[in-house]
This record gives C-alpha cells, structure tokens and sequence, in this order.
C-alpha cells in the first residue's frame, strides 16, 4: 500500500504486509497503540530512544494540518521524577531534534508508522506533591527555516537563471557555525520539476528568513513543499496535488462498521467563495493574472447555484507568467474549499490515515453513498483513543 506524497512504514520489510491484513489488525475491536519518540543526533541519526514508560499516558496530543510548511506538531508530557530530562546542554536542549512514530503489535514484533521529524519548542517543567513532569512541545522541522535560527543576518538573493533545486540545497546546508548545516537529509524533488530555473531574482532582506525564500522558490515552481514523516524536504507540482484522481482510497469507512462518531458537518457561508483572481509580476507583455470559477455542476457551491462570489484578489510578486498564476488561482480555489464546508468527526486509532489522502465514507445520515473525502486535518490525542479528523467532500471542489 502507497500513500500519495508521504511515507507509510518506518521499516521497508513492513511494505510486504497486504493491506488486507493491516486491515484487520486496524479494525480489532481493542488495540493498543505503542509510540517511540526517538531524540536524533544533528544529522538525524538516532542518539537514544526515550523508553515508553516515560511518557506520561494520556499526554499526547498530535496534529497534523494539509498546507504547505509545517505540517505537524507534537506536545506531550515525560516522567522527570530523576531529572534526566531536565533541560541542559548535553541532554534536551535548543534545537534538539526528534523522530516520533505510532505503532501497532503484529505476530511478535511491532510495525512502526513514521509521523514527522521534530525540533524542540518550548519546555515546562512541572513538579507537584507527586511527581516531577516536563511537557515537550515539539515543532515541525520545518521550523529550522522560520525560527531563529533561519532567520537572514544579511540580504540573501537566488538570481535569475538559477537552478532550484541547487538553491533549495544551498539553504539546507546553511551552516549554523557549531559544526552541523540546517539539514543533513537531501530534497526530494517531483521528477517533473528537475532542472527548473529561477524566472526572477530572488531578494530576501536582512531580518527576514529562509522560509521566505523557500516559499518564493516554490511559487516559480508551482509547487507545494513540506516535510514527510521521515523528514525529507518534498516539492511536488500543485497541479498533482489537486488531482485527486490521482490518489489511491486508503481506507473506507463503510456503514457496518459504525467506526464515525460525533459527526459534524458545518457549512460557513460566510466563507464560501467560487472565484479565484491572482496577480503576478509586471513582465514584457503587461501584468501575469488569471481567474479561477468553480463551474463544476455537481458542486453545490458552483457559480451556477450560488452565483460568483469572489476572494480578495492574491498578489505574488514570483508569478512570472499566466500559465503559473492559473495554477495558483485553481490552487488556492481548492484551499478555500476546505473551509467554506467542513466535515469532521472521531475515528478510531488509524495510524494509516494521512492529510491530503483519500477516504471514502458511507453514512445514511448524512446521505454519504462512498463519497470521496480528502483528509484535510487529524489530531490525536492519546488519552481517548481517538482520532479527529477533517474531510472535504471532492464533491464540493
């Protein structure tokens, strides 16, 4: 089984389990998820394993949201009753990074499900009549580049003709003067998008960071960008990003198996929106542009059921053609989708289910017939068990 733009298993034998089975093993009526929180050396080689017992039962809280940047994050609460993970320079300290993974017991070992590489936030060390706690709040690597530490002392520019790819590797190995680079692990790069070129120069001024001009290299490219679980830097093009077809049903939530609970559907229409203007660069022939209208007759918020309804127009000043900035707008069309008409509800542990992913559901209720819904947001929280998780109905895209 393959997830679209993420990876499924820590290990690759895991990759031979048919997805039948890990059905099965997922639909148990009692399963126990284990986790590993592993703390990585600068180069993400793993230093130690924090032992399960330490971690406070009850404490995690995990959330994963679909845009571009930092996609994740983690808090959760240690057991610090001999001050091991009290914070010091040779133990849990600035810029510690972490790997976090879920798992679940198969046939006497554990298959493990990778869920993001992690640097550290902020700590609060806790200590009541009972017992001394310190709660980890740990930030999506993705952070390296819009922290401090990715934070620009001088102007920094890529220059026209540039190939980006180079440049994004360029950032990564921005050295941070202690010995080490931001990022040790190589860019994953969509085929399609190899050997592009800067169409601009590329200007960030002193105060600014890199997450900026990753950003602005990623308009050029019309691409999205973001961390997988195993913490590689991913660019794939916007335009196979909201092709849904092109995304495999990871799992289906059928009537029988009365798996959805508190359902909830909210429809903001306040926030509805079917049209979509983007503006780019002033270039020889006149100021790059396109508009994007949701036509599509089988959405219940078309322009021909509702009428236009228009966003704020979008400026991007790295737009450098009208082919790019119609990507952009059918792009950012689809975003504003997902918050005019939200369905979410809780589900039982899965640690398959992965934003911008595919489900599809079956609820009479609702008058679901195996609709196909993308997973736009999921947050689990350890004490219940539970897993809340966000869908927009492709439907309505």
């Amino acid at each position: 089984m393959k997830l679209f733009g993420d990876v499924l298993f820590s290990n690759s034998e895991d990759e031979d389990i048919p997805f039948s089975k890990l059905k099965r093993l997922l639909e148990m009526p009692y399963l126990k998820p284990r986790y590993r929180l592993s703390v990585l050396t600068q180069d993400e080689q793993v230093a130690y394993i924090i032992p399960e017992e330490d971690i406070i039962a009850g404490s995690i809280n995990y959330t994963e949201s679909y845009q571009s940047g930092q996609r994740r994050n983690i808090s959760l609460e240690l057991v610090n009753a001999s001050g091991k993970y009290t914070p010091n320079v040779n133990g849990l300290w600035v810029n510690s990074r972490f790997s976090f993974e879920i798992g679940i017991e198969y046939a006497g070992r554990i298959i493990w499900f990778p869920k993001g590489i992690y640097i550290m936030g902020n700590l609060d060390l806790t200590r009541s009549n009972s017992e001394k706690t310190v709660c980890l709040q740990l930030l999506d690597k993705y952070a390296i580049f819009e922290g401090k530490t990715g934070t620009l002392e001088v102007a920094y520019e890529v220059e026209l003709g540039s190939d980006i790819r180079d440049a994004i590797r360029g950032i990564l190995n921005f050295s941070l003067e202690n010995g080490y680079i931001l990022d040790y692990k190589d860019v994953i790069f969509d085929p399609s998008l190899v050997g592009m070129v800067t169409q601009q120069t590329i200007r960030a001024e002193q105060g600014e960071n890199y997450g900026s001009v990753i950003d602005a290299l990623a308009t050029q490219l019309s691409a999205e960008y973001y961390y997988n679980s195993v913490g590689n830097l991913c660019f794939y093009p916007i335009n196979e990003t909201v092709n849904d077809d092109l995304k495999p049903i990871i799992w289906t939530f059928a009537n029988f198996n009365r798996d959805l609970h508190n359902l909830n559907l909210t429809y903001k229409n306040e926030d509805v929106v079917n049209c979509i203007k983007v503006v780019g660069d002033n270039v020889e022939n006149g100021v790059c542009s396109a508009v994007v209208t949701n036509d599509n007759p089988s959405s219940p918020i078309c322009i021909q059921q509702i009428g236009k309804r228009t966003a704020p127009t979008y400026s991007e000043a790295n737009v450098w053609n009208d082919e790019l900035a119609h990507d952009l707008a059918n792009y950012y069309l689809r975003k504003a989708s997902f918050v005019a008409v939200d369905f979410s509800c809780d589900v039982s542990f899965n640690p398959v289910l992965t934003v911008n992913n595919i489900c599809e559901v079956e609820n009479d209720h609702l008058n679901f017939k195996r609709e196909k819904l993308l997973i736009t947001n999921i947050n689990y929280t350890s004490d219940t068990g539970l897993m809340n998780i966000s869908f927009c109905n492709t439907m309505d895209l």
